[in-house]
Formats: C-alpha cells, structure tokens, sequence
C-alpha cells in the first residue's frame, strides 16, 4: 500500500498521457494512442507507448492536434487488448497527468465498457499544482514546459512527448515545492486542493449493458422519457457517463437515427436484440 506520508521523490511514480478521438468520453469519444513512463528512485523502470484502435471514425478537431488519422490505426490493438499492460504499469504508483480530469474520465470509460472498476491510485495533477506555485497567462503543457525551460523534442500532443514534457514539469515543480515544505504525497495532495475525483462507472452499469458494450450488441429499450413517456427503442450502446448524481447510456439510437443518453434510472427493460 501506498505510504502517504513517504516522500515524492520515496515513492512509485506512472507518468501518463493519452491522444483521443475528441473531447468528450460522455458522447463516445475514446482513446487512440497511451504513453506511462513508470519512474523508481528518479530512474525511469518500464514504459508504454501505444496506438490503440479506437473503433471509430478520427474527430477532424483531434486530427488537427495530434495528427493520427485512421489509416495508422485500423491495424493497432483494441484498448481491451491494451489494458493489462497500461495497469501493470500504475499498480502502486502515484499517478500524474497534467490535467489528469480529462485522462481519467477517458480510463473510466474504457473501463466500464469491460465491465471492469478503475484502480484506485493516488493522483497528482501538473495543471493544478503549476496554478498553485506559478503566474502565467496559460497554463498549458507546452506554455508551461516552456516557461519552465522543458523541452524534449517531438511533436506537441503525441503521448509520449506530452508524458515526458509532463515528466519535466513535475521535476520542477516539486524542486519549487520544496522549500515550502511540500514534500510527501500527502502534502502534493494538498497543494493541489485535494484529491482528484475518481470516477468508479462500472460500479453502476448494469451487466447487460455492460456485455452489450464488450460484445458490440444491440440492445432494444423501453425508455421512460422526461416527459413521462414511454417509448420502445432499439439502440447501439457506446459508452456510459456520469453526470450530475446520474449515470447515463451513450448510444446510436435508430429510432431517431442519432446519438442519444438515456438516463439508466428511466430504462424500464431491456433487452440485447438476438438475430436469427
């Protein structure tokens, strides 16, 4: 177990970044490349860098930062395939991202589509902590890289870059931190205002949803809508979400011929469709 009160610098260290689809796990965008850099003692112990098939069409938005187009990824691993390496990795290590939010609701997602709870690592974020100890007009990673004197080559928004951009950062950040006395896990925890909220979906999906996801069923509904109606549905399930206290079913709904969240609280049945 993870000693809080043990040093940064004492302790297992996964820094990690991910490339995705887009911009939103809530509305089926899903990760397409990983990169952990695993550090002991200061000394990097193991890495992952991977494309991950995604199994989806590339957002013209996220090619425009990160450049992975389909044609790289049709023949790469799925993220199910992927999954135990990137794990093996963080087991019992201080996870840290900078803006470690977004990669985590990414990781909650692919998770609950195999049905499977997120690890309960410790979690630093670089945005957070670089607010606290600096004043700068933006805090991205390559601003702050930057101001910091940080640079590694490579092209910005490729994972790896970004993890060891993020690697630099955290360096200086926690000489900075230092001499104010911010020193072990605990204490990072506590400058960046607390821990990070760590979502635990799969938890909540029920196990048909849970199988129509891993084996890309349909699932036909009867949906109680916000107006009280009840309407029967078929859909193609895309992912789960949570948001404001409820869980919601991201889907392609053929009723309506589009993307739609069905709040899971609302389904009244369901049932996975079965083809003769």
């Amino acid at each position: 177990m993870l000693d809080l009160d043990a040093c940064i610098d004492k302790v297992p260290i996964a820094f990690l970044d991910l490339e995705t689809t887009g911009l939103r796990p809530e509305y089926g965008d899903r990760i397409c490349e990983v990169a952990i850099l695993r550090c002991e003692g200061g000394e990097v112990v193991d890495a992952l860098q991977q494309l991950v098939n995604p199994q989806q069409p590339m957002s013209a938005g996220a090619y425009a930062v990160h450049g992975i187009g389909d044609e790289v990824l049709h023949e790469a691993p799925i993220f199910s395939e992927v999954a135990r390496d990137l794990f093996a990795l963080v087991e019992g290590a201080v996870l840290i991202g900078h803006n470690a939010p977004f990669d985590l609701g990414f990781l909650a997602q692919e998770m609950a589509r195999l049905g499977n709870p997120m690890p309960s690592n410790v979690c630093l974020d670089t945005l957070r902590l670089a607010r606290v100890v600096y004043r700068l007009r933006s805090y991205s990673l390559g601003n702050l890289a930057a101001s910091l004197g940080v640079n590694v080559g490579g092209r910005a928004h490729r994972a790896m870059v970004d993890v060891l951009l993020t690697k630099g950062v955290f360096e200086r950040l926690v000489r900075d931190l230092w001499s104010r006395e911010v020193r072990s896990v605990h204490d990072l925890i506590a400058a960046q205002g607390g821990p990070l909220a760590f979502p635990h979906l799969s938890d909540c999906v029920p196990p048909l949803i849970q199988e129509a996801l891993r084996e890309k069923r349909l699932l036909h509904l009867r949906y109680l809508s916000d107006r009280g109606e009840e309407t029967e549905r078929m859909v193609q399930p895309l992912g789960v979400w949570e948001r404001g206290g409820n869980v919601f079913l991201i889907a392609h709904c053929f009723l309506r011929d589009a993307r739609r969240t069905f709040r899971l609280d609302r389904i009244l049945r369901m049932d996975i469709v079965q083809f003769d």
